[in-house]
């Protein structure tokens, strides 16, 4: 009898806190995320009457820190960089970035939510050349502001994040080094590079939340100076990639 009982109880107690747990509130904490970098980078340069392409894949890393993910209305923010290397034949490529969002979030529904997002950055980037006769690098820096707008939808134990904006850099730089001892520095002109991304947070409820996306962003390089070779030069890139991460 005793034992009919406490089973009778036990039960009684298991389908009470089954709903709970079913609909439980997700988490709103910010996170931090590490993780891996693969990307297909497309460089097209437009010489004159000439054009040339060529085609990279890159590896890296990247860290990011804030409530982009999680927060379902408020103020919304996050810090984070990333670093890429590449290397090919005879040359190498290096590519940096570091970023501050801020933005606000309005909740359109009990899952959908959307955001404007502004932000400020610094972006560096390294070409190593090494041939038989000279190694040549260009450097190229510069800082950027960013304006975007985001879009969060929550299913039940993960988020998916659509983004979509514009990179400005402006006052970039690119210096020109042969042999390590003939340097050339030029300013580049100001740019306005449109990106986009997708981003899904899975088992976000869970113990080890993994964070996957996939990205595209289009940068051009070209020389402010008044002269006709440099009204003519223009490097393209088109980068696509894909990043995995780790929550905490």
């Amino acid at each position: 009898m005793r034992t009919r009982k406490l089973l009778r109880h036990t039960c009684i107690l298991a389908l009470m806190g089954a709903p709970l747990a079913a609909h439980a509130a997700p988490n709103t904490d910010p996170l931090f995320v590490i993780g891996l970098i693969g990307a297909y980078d497309e460089f097209t340069f437009h010489g004159g009457r000439q054009s040339q392409s060529e085609y990279v894949g890159e590896g890296g890393v990247f860290a990011n820190y804030g409530n982009k993910m999680t927060a379902e209305s408020g103020l919304i923010y996050q810090l984070g960089g990333e670093g890429k290397y590449a290397e090919q034949d005879n040359y190498k490529f290096k590519d940096a970035r570091l970023g501050l969002d801020l933005g606000w979030r309005v909740a359109l529904d009990a899952r959908n939510f959307a955001d404007v997002i502004v932000g400020a950055g610094y972006a560096w980037q390294r070409f190593e050349l090494v041939s038989h006769r000279r190694d040549t690098d260009l450097t190229y820096k510069s800082p950027f502001a960013k304006a975007a707008l985001g879009y969060n939808h929550q299913f039940d134990t993960a988020t998916l994040r659509l983004e979509g904006g514009v990179r400005y850099s402006f006052g970039g730089e690119a210096k020109l080094d042969v042999d390590g001892f003939d340097d050339e520095t030029s300013d580049t002109k100001d740019r306005a590079n449109p990106y986009a991304e997708i981003t899904l947070l899975m088992n976000q409820q869970g113990d080890f939340p993994i964070q996957a996306g996939l990205y595209y962003i289009r940068t051009k390089y070209e020389l402010d100076d008044e002269s006709l070779a440099a009204d003519n030069t223009e490097l393209k890139r088109d980068e696509y990639g894909v990043k995995l991460g780790m929550a905490f």
